[in-house]
């Protein structure tokens, strides 16, 4: 174990935040993470909600229906978000707050504002009294961890710990290892945290894992960090990831979006599946903005809650 203080010199890689809502308590707990989140990195904070409009289809063309319903959905949006911008600033006088109302399709409201804020993080709300299938099959909740162009970080309902003192680092594939430590770096040293760091090989990939694993200790050590480091070979790695977090008592999990490639990769092995019945903490699933994907830009049910196991 190497202990000592980060070095304050890192610029944050957080600059801009944004949350959505739908006003529910699940929702609430992710508006106050992002909030001490952006207190901290002295971050740029919107609120977002996104009014649903509901369509008649015709076979030539789509038109609005239910004005009056959507309307009354507005005010009731407006005086809600107010109310949470009010509480926020009065808690953080330094605090750059705005809310926003967008309607129609969820993703492309959030990549609208990420596109015009060069947004950094969105941070979403996860339930615990929903089941793992409706994760994979709620269109909203896959598009959200899916299409969103920005990390994104899952704060589950239950959980209260809004500074991130343990963090862990998995190592499992080599992919954007660099810019995740960076990432993760931001975050730690805003945080007073102790990384730790988590190497999980198998025996095709083990050789390849421990050097980039011993270049990132290496990097660590350097960076002045506070942090502990750990090598196992193991086939079910989110079995590994989430028994050494709870032992760890850890805060966040700092996981690479696009581990094997591609989320089909992810589903098909069953490693997100299983993060996320086998954990109760924070998930941070870090996306270089160099890697963004395009918006599909279309409209679903409007449902933000990314369900996990309770």
């Amino acid at each position: 174990m190497h202990h000592s203080t980060i070095m304050k010199s890192m610029p944050t890689k957080i600059k801009n935040i944004i949350v959505a809502t739908d006003f529910s308590e699940k929702s609430g707990n992710a508006v106050e993470m992002a909030f001490h989140i952006a207190v901290r990195h002295e971050a740029a904070l919107t609120v977002l909600h996104v009014v649903d409009q509901f369509y008649l289809i015709d076979r030539s063309y789509k038109q609005v229906i239910g004005n009056e319903v959507t309307q009354e959905s507005i005010s009731l949006a407006e005086n809600n978000l107010a109310e949470i911008q009010k509480g926020l600033a009065e808690r953080c006088s330094t605090l750059n707050i705005k809310t926003e109302i967008r309607h129609g399709s969820l993703i492309q409201s959030i990549n609208d504002l990420i596109a015009e804020d060069n947004t950094d993080l969105t941070v979403v709300g996860t339930s615990g009294e929903q089941k793992i299938k409706q994760f994979i099959l709620g269109s909203n909740s896959y598009s959200i961890l899916s299409e969103a162009n920005t990390s994104v970080l899952m704060v589950p309902k239950s959980f209260k710990k809004y500074r991130f003192k343990k963090m862990v680092f998995p190592v499992r594939v080599t992919h954007n290892l660099d810019d995740k430590l960076d990432f993760a770096l931001s975050i730690a040293e805003r945080n007073d945290s102790t990384i730790e760091l988590l190497g999980i090989g198998d025996t095709e990939t083990s050789d390849e894992l421990k050097k980039e694993f011993i270049g990132l200790k290496k990097k660590l050590y350097e960076r002045s960090a506070d942090y502990t480091a750990e090598f196992f070979e193991a086939p079910d790695k989110a079995t590994v990831i989430a028994t050494f977090s709870k032992a760890a008592k850890a805060d966040i999990i700092i996981l690479n979006y696009q581990d094997e490639q591609s989320w089909k990769a992810l589903f098909a092995e069953n490693f997100l599946r299983k993060i996320i019945n086998t954990t109760d903490v924070a998930l941070l699933f870090y996306k270089p903005k160099t890697e963004q994907r395009k918006d599909t830009g279309q409209d679903t049910p409007y449902d933000i809650t990314l369900p996990i196991p309770g």
